[in-house]
């Protein structure tokens, strides 16, 4: 018998391999670029909201894995926003797959915790990491109110990218802060 596998079957293939085998860090303890792609993929633009929200949930999920949490992890976000977005792919936890509730109360706080022994995690924005998110959204509206080919234009807008970039490379603390919270505590 004799099998011929087409080319672009052995690519998915191959490509499946790698996906499965990513791990979301970088040998240097920042998440991967694939992570970034993935997500930009998934939220339809990039924006520090949907960075913010990979750098928590990443953290988050790292941190209550390296204390031992166990069982599926369930995380409740406080503002119905962008991060969202990036916490259902860093974390893991959707809403498809009930992990993910949201509690609105304008708040960029993320608390994650393990189902077999209730360990819980509390994840925020550093003080840096939230006022570069403020200026790259004044800073994009800014440069929306000018003309395409304008130099300020393209100024405001180098701006913003060295911004997410940042964001996206910095070491994890300097982004996340993260808080081990007593069993029971996620809910607050």
């Amino acid at each position: 018998m004799n099998i011929k596998i087409l080319p672009c079957v052995a690519f998915a293939g191959v490509m499946a391999l790698v996906v499965m085998g990513t791990n979301s860090y970088a040998g240097d303890g920042n998440p991967t670029p694939a992570l970034f792609s993935q997500l930009e993929t998934f939220h339809g633009h990039v924006c520090a909201g949907s960075i913010f929200g990979a750098r928590l949930g990443l953290a988050a999920k790292e941190a209550l894995k390296e204390a031992g949490g166990t069982g599926k992890f369930t995380a409740r976000y406080y503002d119905l926003s962008c991060p969202l977005d990036g916490i259902q792919v860093a974390a893991g936890t959707t809403y498809g797959n009930r992990a993910l509730a949201v509690q609105e109360q304008d708040e960029h706080r993320l608390v994650l915790t393990a189902s077999g022994n209730k360990r819980v995690v509390e994840a925020r924005l550093t003080k840096k990491a939230e006022e570069l998110g403020l200026k790259s959204r004044d800073l994009g509206k800014k440069a929306k109110a000018l003309p395409a080919d304008s130099s300020e234009r393209v100024k405001l807008e180098r701006e913003i990218e060295d911004i997410y970039s940042w964001l996206k490379t910095a070491p994890t603390g300097e982004v996340v802060k993260i808080t081990h919270l007593s069993n029971g505590k996620g809910g607050r």
